[in-house]
């Protein structure tokens, strides 16, 4: 068994101008379904802070997300996900050592969360189509996070279970 584990995916987030917003969306429902058929740990991880604070509407799951009574939600203060949460017990409880991530932001909290994965002793897959962020250089960053991580020993994915494919051997340095 493995855990899908989606990042941030917030209304105040999400209602920002991110990169290629319907395709992110799409990609992440795809994930979440095939990981659902195939009985993993769906894990929903949201931030608090000031700007997206419990309980507001900005700090809820956004509603164009496929979820169930039967996913797990997590919430955090951190940008990464496994500081000051019960994400590894959990994860540990259900002997769970493959991880997938998405959500958001490439460069944030979807960075640091892999990036702690991976020091925790997971293996961690990474979907490339699975996300995103609203920076004028959005599509630069997201392959830059994804080349990174990969080369940290993250896995690359895609939202439909395509085989790895190793990008850093293809895109030019």
């Amino acid at each position: 068994m493995e855990a899908l584990i989606i990042i941030d995916v917030q209304n105040g987030i999400v209602n920002k101008d991110i990169y290629k917003k319907d395709e992110f969306i799409q990609n992440i429902n795809k994930a979440i379904i095939l990981n659902r058929e195939k009985g993993n740990l769906i894990i929903f991880i949201q931030h608090n802070s000031i700007t997206l604070k419990n309980g507001a509407n900005d700090w809820k799951l956004f509603n164009g997300l496929s979820t169930s009574d039967k996913d797990i939600v997590i919430q955090k203060s951190h940008g990464d996900a496994f500081i000051d949460t019960d994400i590894k017990q959990l994860l540990k409880d259900n002997n769970i050592k493959d991880i997938i991530i998405c959500g958001l932001v490439s460069q944030g909290c979807v960075y640091h969360t892999c990036k702690s994965g991976l020091e925790n002793g997971f293996n961690v897959k990474l979907i490339k189509n699975g996300h995103t962020n609203w920076l004028k250089n959005a599509g630069q960053k997201i392959d830059e996070v994804n080349i990174e991580l990969e080369k940290m020993g993250a896995i690359l994915i895609s939202s439909s279970d395509i085989a790895p494919k190793r990008l850093w051997e293809v895109l030019p340095a």
